[in-house]
Parts: C-alpha cells; sequence; structure tokens
C-alpha cells in the first residue's frame, strides 16, 4: 500500500497534477469555510430576532 501511495505521488508530480489536486482541496475547503461563516452570520441575525421579538 505504502509502494502504490509513493508511486501515486510520484506520478502526480512528474505530470505536474500534484497541483491540481492541492488546488482542488484549497478550494473544497474555501467553499467550507466561507458556507460556514455565512451559516454562522444566519444564526446571529436569528438569534437577535428572535431576542427582538421575545422583548416586545
Amino acid at each position: 500500500m505504502d509502494q502504490l501511495t509513493t508511486s501515486l505521488t510520484e506520478t502526480l508530480r512528474q505530470d505536474g497534477k500534484i497541483w491540481v489536486v492541492v488546488v482542488v482541496i484549497a478550494i473544497v475547503l474555501l467553499g467550507w469555510l466561507t458556507y460556514f461563516l455565512r451559516l454562522g452570520s444566519r444564526v446571529g441575525r436569528l438569534k437577535r430576532r428572535i431576542d427582538e421579538l421575545s422583548q416586545n
């Protein structure tokens, strides 16, 4: 298994495709980060709105 992983890694490096893999992973992680930040913002807005409604 280790030799297969090493062979695959070397093949990707030689072809220059390792950077494609790195970029795709970075884009996915950036997408998750954006999603969770926006989700947190929405939850915060909902909490403020609930607090405002409960005070009235």
